[in-house]
């Protein structure tokens, strides 16, 4: 996945705080199709592949999030070709699985929700020479997916979850302010604005990627930030190509007078919803 891997800085892993364990494990394996890796004391660690892409923690007496909040939309898992989506959407139309479907023009991607509400995209991009830039602006559309032309390229095996070169292609954040979250993501984490046009939205990335980052206000101003006592998004990783790259970063954020955590080698901050943010390097 050329977008994801150096010299882009992207998103790597999401980790998630859920209500019951054993009952998002059995969504992420049967449904999703990952792998697990690790498990141990109410944590999970998925993946495909030899990848972990997703941590699960179990919280105690953790309340559902509300419907309009700020933070995560959805996690978005790439896939290596469009013939492993028509795998996946084959495999959902047999067993009745409930799913969005859109053509964004540059992708083709379904939509999900995990027991505790958290959204879930998979998705395969469109050769990157068929992406549509006007006036330095990547072109994206939300139209019906062509679902029996993507059937066509369906195996005929049985399908036994996500492929190993999976990864996490982007995240999609729902922020108060679009001005405060392109501050944060732009010039301190140091993406770059590849869509502002689009009503109450922004899409970032590095490398011109049609996204590695969404960002939109549709839940409103005042939406409220997902508590440490809620399920929901516990953190995302964004990976930079290198160390430089990351001290970058870092000392933009000291700079804009954001703090920054170190645990050793490890560094973390919030962005401007309280979602936490952990710098790492490929």
């Amino acid at each position: 996945m050329f977008y994801q891997q150096p010299p882009q800085t992207y998103v790597g892993q999401v980790k998630l705080r859920v209500t019951d364990l054993n009952r998002s494990i059995d969504y992420y394996t049967k449904v999703i199709g990952l792998q697990v890796m690790e498990e141990e004391n109410g944590k999970a660690a998925l993946g495909s592949g030899t990848d972990i892409l997703l941590y699960l923690e179990e919280g105690k007496d953790l309340k559902q999030k509300p419907d309009r909040h700020a933070g995560l939309y959805h996690f978005a898992l790439l896939l290596p070709s469009r013939k492993n989506l028509a795998d996946v959407v084959k495999f959902y139309v047999l067993h009745r699985v409930a799913f969005g479907a859109s053509d964004h023009g540059v992708s083709e991607a379904i939509y999900l929700n995990d027991p505790d509400g958290n959204g879930i995209e998979i998705y395969a991009d469109k050769t990157d020479t068929s992406w549509k830039w006007v006036n330095g602006e990547i072109q994206m559309t939300t139209d019906p997916l062509d679902g029996e032309d993507l059937l066509k390229e369906s195996s005929d095996a049985e399908w036994t979850g996500l492929p190993a070169g999976t990864v996490i292609g982007h995240i999609h954040l729902y922020v108060r302010h679009i001005g405060e979250a392109a501050a944060f993501y732009n010039n301190v984490l140091g993406f770059e604005t590849v869509v502002s046009s689009y009503p109450g939205a922004l899409f970032v990335s590095t490398g011109r990627y049609h996204h590695h980052i969404g960002l939109n206000t549709w839940h409103g101003s005042n939406a409220p930030s997902i508590s440490i006592d809620e399920a929901g998004m516990d953190w995302f990783t964004i990976v930079y190509p290198n160390e430089d790259t990351r001290r970058i970063a870092i000392e933009k954020a000291k700079a804009a007078g954001l703090e920054v955590k170190q645990e050793h080698n490890r560094y973390s901050l919030q962005d401007p919803v309280g979602s936490t943010v952990k710098l790492t390097v490929q």
